[in-house]
C-alpha cells in the first residue's frame, strides 16, 4: 500500500504536519508519483491531509483504490486513526479527525479508581485471588 501526502513517520523533514501538495510542482509531483505506485503494484494509496480536490483527481487517474485521511470525500474510502476516532488522544486535532467518542476520560477516570484500588489495598481483593 503506498502512502502520499503528509508522512507522519518523516514529520521532521518537513518540520511541520501542515497540508503537502496545495499546489504548483509538489500537486504535480504526487499525481506522477501516485501513477508510479499503481505501476510497481501497489494494491492501493493513502492519501494523508492533501487538498480534496487534488485527491479527486488522482483518485480518476488510478484504477486502483485510493484512501483518504483528511483527503476530503471524493476518493473510494476513508481511514482515521483508531485512538483519534476514540477520543483516546486528545493531544492532536487536525480538521480533518472526528472524534466518535470521549474513551481518554474514562480511561483516566478508570486507570485513577485502579491506583486508589491498590494504595487502599482493596485489589486485588480474596474473590480475585487464588
Amino acid at each position: 500500500m503506498g502512502h502520499l501526502g503528509v508522512l507522519p513517520q518523516s514529520i521532521y523533514k518537513f518540520g511541520t504536519y501542515v497540508v503537502r501538495a496545495k499546489e504548483g510542482e509538489e500537486a504535480e509531483q504526487l499525481k506522477k508519483d501516485a501513477i508510479l505506485l499503481e505501476k510497481l503494484g501497489c494494491f492501493s494509496i493513502v492519501l494523508e491531509k492533501i487538498p480534496a480536490n487534488l485527491a479527486a483527481e488522482v483518485a480518476k487517474s488510478v484504477s486502483i483504490p485510493i484512501i483518504g485521511i483528511g483527503a476530503g470525500g471524493d476518493v473510494d474510502g476513508q481511514v482515521l486513526v483508531a485512538h483519534d476516532l476514540f477520543g483516546i488522544t486528545q493531544e492532536f486535532s487536525p480538521r480533518f479527525l472526528r472524534r466518535y467518542a470521549d474513551l481518554s476520560s474514562i480511561m483516566n477516570d478508570a486507570v485513577k479508581q485502579y491506583i486508589t484500588d491498590v494504595k487502599s489495598g482493596d485489589f486485588p481483593n480474596e474473590e480475585e485471588s487464588y
